[in-house]
């Protein structure tokens, strides 16, 4: 249910400082990770997360080292045994996202992070990520909207450049933030917070990799929050 770029990033070598696949990746992940910790305050270890898509865990293992029960769910392996090679507390499961192998409300955290734009049926995921999530419990999702402005950068411009590994993005796969909601509010979410996503261009042209900022707009990338509101 994956598109072919996830057979780019099924490789061991995630963490691994001079790989320059995963620069630009390793870069938004913190991005991100700052954003989810804004978002979502306080203690992480009486959270459990699961990360659907999970990679080489840029997000699962720094959860995981902050206290969480975090799940990683990919069908990429050697991916899997990069992120827990980083971090034993982390458990990765290797298997379709969207039919990940654990019970109904059992995750107070759920994210699908650079995954969405990957997925050939992104309600499913949206519906697999609702029923994992216990009431109160919410979903981070972060994706890029599917504008002209998005296709320039991020495939004209961050693959055509390198900044990013050709042929990760498909612009027909993109997700616009109308359709987002839609999808989530269908699997019974209420969007409880979004921000767009921007490259700091000077930053990502000088280091090669993409650095995001925090936009009013969402004609390039964005990320949201959602909580679960009915049982």
């Amino acid at each position: 249910m994956i598109d072919a770029a996830e057979r780019l990033f099924d490789r061991t070598d995630w963490w691994d400082l001079e790989c320059r696949e995963f620069a630009s990746l390793r870069s938004v992940s913190a991005f991100r990770l700052d954003l989810l910790r804004r978002w979502l305050p306080g203690e992480w270890g009486n959270r459990t997360v699961v990360d659907l898509g999970c990679g080489g865990g840029f997000l699962a293992v720094p959860l995981a080292r902050a206290g969480a029960r975090v799940l990683g769910v990919d069908t990429a392996r050697r991916a899997l045994l990069a992120g827990m090679g980083r971090e034993r507390t982390f458990l990765p499961v290797a298997g379709d996202l969207l039919t990940a192998p654990f019970a109904d409300g059992s995750a107070d955290v759920v994210l699908l992070a650079d995954v969405l734009e990957h997925v050939v049926e992104p309600r499913l995921a949206i519906r697999e990520a609702a029923r994992l999530l216990r009431p109160g419990g919410h979903l981070f999702v972060n994706t890029i909207h599917r504008t002209w402005r998005s296709r320039v950068l991020a495939i004209t411009l961050g693959e055509g450049l390198g900044f990013i590994p050709r042929g990760t993005h498909r612009w027909s796969m993109f997700v616009t933030p109308d359709e987002l909601d839609v999808m989530t509010a269908d699997s019974g979410l209420q969007r409880r917070a979004r921000t767009g996503e921007a490259p700091v261009l000077w930053r990502t042209a000088i280091s090669r990799t993409v650095v995001l900022r925090e936009s009013p707009s969402l004609a390039v990338g964005y990320a949201a929050l959602f909580q679960r509101i009915s049982a």
